[in-house]
This record gives C-alpha cells, structure tokens and sequence, in this order.
C-alpha cells in the first residue's frame, strides 16, 4: 500500500502543452505547478513546436517535447510521435509512479503502452467532448464522427485505472465509454484565488484601445465553432439600440477571427467590439476586471474554466443553456441564462443587467461568493486522492 505522505512522481500528457491558452493546457499547468508545490515530482510530455523546439520548462516543470505534426485550424496544436522507447526511458530515468493522460491525442496512445509495459498506474482525464473537434464539418457526418471519437476515448479511458471528469455533466455524458467497476471521480479543474480576484486595472483601457466610459461585456476563449461567438455578435445591434454606452471585449485566438470581425463590419458594430487576440495571464486578469458582465454563447463546455475566473474576479454571468455545456450549472443567483444560440434572448438577458447598476453588483457579488467552492487547492487534495488510490489498486 502507498502511503498518502509519499511524494509521487508524475507524468502529466498533454500533446500541446505551452502552446496556447486552450483551456486543457491551461488546466495541465496550473496542476502541474500546485502539485510540484506540494513536494510531488511533476514532468509534462508535449510536442515540439516553432517555438518549443527541445525540451522546456513551464513554471520550473520540465516538458519532454518530441517529434510531431500541427492541427489544422487549432490555434497551435501539435500532435506529439514520441516512440515508446524513448517514454519507457524518461519514465525510467524519472522513476515515474503515475502517468496522468489529459488529453486523448498520440502522444497518449504511446505513453499508454510505455506506461503498460512497465506496469505503470494510468489516470485519465476527460477534458474532450466530439462537438469539440468536428463542428467545422459538414452537419450530415458528425453523428458518424461522434460515434468514432467515443469508441476511441472508451479504447483510451479502458487502459486507466481511474477516470477523472471535471463535472457530473461530463461523467453523465461519458460514463457510458467507460467500465461501470472502473473507479471514477468527479474533480473541478479549480480556480487559483490567489491569482485572480478583483484588481486595479492600471492602462488596460488605453493599451488595447477600449472606450473607459462604457459598459464592457466579456467573452475569453478560442475563436471556434462550438464557441458560437457569432451569437454574442448578432446580439450587439439590440444592445447597443437600447444601450448605446456598450462595448464588447473578445479575448482569445482562432480561425474564425476573420469570419467573426466581417461580421462586425456587416451589422454596423464594428466600432463596438474589440478584439484583444491572445494576451498573456496577467492581461487576463485585468480583461476580467476591466469589464462589466462576462458572456459565455458557448454550445459545448465539460467544466468552463472562463467562468470560473470571471466570477473569482466578481463579475455577474451570462451563459447559453445548451444542453452539451456544464457552464450553464455556474448560473446561481449570479447571473442569467440565455436560449443556446437565440441572440435575441441573449441581448434581452444582457440588457437587464446594463439598465440596472444595482443588480449587476448583487450579481457580482454572488459570483464571488459562490466561487469558494472550486478552489484549485481543493481539486489538487482531490487529484492527490485518485493518485494514491490508483497506486494502491
């Protein structure tokens, strides 16, 4: 039996680590890091890239980086080919006790047999969901293409010893792929409080080019299909109609920016968007302060990690109810739920929190309050859990 004082050493497997600000590389850095903290011995397996050529490190954490091919349309995804040779040896050298798959790609496929043949405890994490992947496909094949990925993740997620989901929603969508004896938990991928919270915003508004003066609405995320950032568009002329003193802020980077900016420039509301692209973690921060009310149109969410740092920072939420996004659960008396793709509804939702100063701080208000219960020190006792009782099976 493992002891639960035992410092572990862990191999975390995430083919794009450090390549953007996707919310599972996110996710994989932030445990990473806290785990470290907690005197475990932590190392990434990744991809190389333009700009990660060799090995690296992210926040002290070394990332073996191999050989690979990048994504189309995936704002810097690579797909790692790493042999199982060379795993079996890193995970020899580095006396490896879990290998913690977190994203289902092929890197995973051979860290998976490396890890087998060197009876190596396997965990893996849900973090993909089909709507992900095939949205930008013509309609008539994605059930097909659905049906493949799922008998894919169940091949990936029956090799591991535990099964990690980030809500109940993503294990009721996908317990079904996995072995019902196969042990599971339910563990959020948290939010850092002593990263975000509120802030003084400094020259935030004058280095993106954003108006002070007016009510800004927020969406943080990739500029992709499933993300349906087009809804929030086409609801700025009803905004802005019954309140003229909005503007909106997109963070984040993807293929559809283009797409998304002639839309702007066809509805007239050009002048009322801005797009700030990719910025760093800091500027994130202040994005999330330096705004009003947070607004997430997304059809597909296994957890939302946005919104759980829009609301660290105290700002009251406006979700789509889509019936393939647990985000919609993060609504609790902080906020509004708006119909899934109905951009009317949604400027009608946003709209009761611009007119009304007071409602937008008691939402505010709750948001931070109900925000205490997803603290990422909570997940990382949880994750420590699943390690030690996958060691111990």
């Amino acid at each position: 039996m493992q002891s639960r004082n035992k410092k572990l050493n862990i191999a975390m497997v995430c083919d794009p680590i450090g390549e953007n600000k996707s919310g599972v590389v996110v996710s994989t850095m932030r445990f990473g890091k806290l785990l470290k903290e907690r005197g475990h011995h932590v190392i990434f397996i990744g991809a190389r890239s333009k700009e990660h050529k060799d090995h690296s490190y992210h926040d002290d954490v070394k990332a073996y980086r191999y050989r690979s091919l990048p994504v189309p349309k995936s704002g810097g995804w690579h797909l790692a080919f790493p042999t199982v040779q060379q795993l079996k040896k890193v995970f020899l050298d580095e006396k490896i006790d879990v290998v913690h798959i977190l994203l289902p790609m092929s890197g995973s496929i051979v860290a998976i047999k490396a890890a087998k043949a060197l009876n190596i405890k396997i965990v893996a994490h849900s973090h993909s969901q089909p709507e992900n992947l095939f949205m930008d496909m013509p309609k008539i094949i994605q059930p097909a293409l659905g049906k493949i990925w799922n008998k894919y993740l169940a091949w990936t997620y029956g090799k591991a010893e535990s099964l990690i989901y980030p809500t109940e929603m993503a294990r009721g969508l996908l317990s079904k792929l996995s072995d019902p004896n196969q042990p599971s938990a339910v563990i959020s991928n948290g939010i850092n409080l002593k990263e975000f919270g509120p802030a003084k915003i400094g020259d935030f508004y004058e280095r993106y080019g954003i108006p002070a003066d007016k009510i800004k609405l927020l969406f943080v995320g990739r500029l992709y299909p499933e993300k349906s950032i087009d809804t929030l568009i086409k609801a700025i002329p009803q905004i802005i109609k019954e309140h003229p003193n909005t503007h909106v802020m997109i963070v984040g980077g993807g293929h559809l920016r283009p797409k998304l900016e002639k839309l702007t420039d066809r509805l007239g509301v050009r002048k009322h968007v801005t797009f700030l692209g990719l910025i760093d973690e800091e500027d994130k921060i202040l994005a999330y302060n330096a705004s009003d009310i947070f607004v997430l149109p997304s059809l597909a969410e296994l957890e939302g990690m946005v919104v759980l740092e829009a609301m660290a920072c105290g700002k009251p939420i406006v979700i789509s109810d889509a019936e393939m996004s647990a985000s919609r659960y993060f609504v609790d008396g902080n906020g509004f739920l708006f119909k899934s793709e109905d951009h009317e509804d949604l400027a009608r939702q946003v709209s009761k929190l611009i007119g009304d100063p007071e409602l937008r701080k008691k939402h505010g208000e709750a948001s931070f309050a109900n925000i205490k219960r997803y603290d990422i020190e909570t997940s990382i006792g949880l994750l420590e859990e699943v390690y030690y009782l996958a060691l111990n099976k």
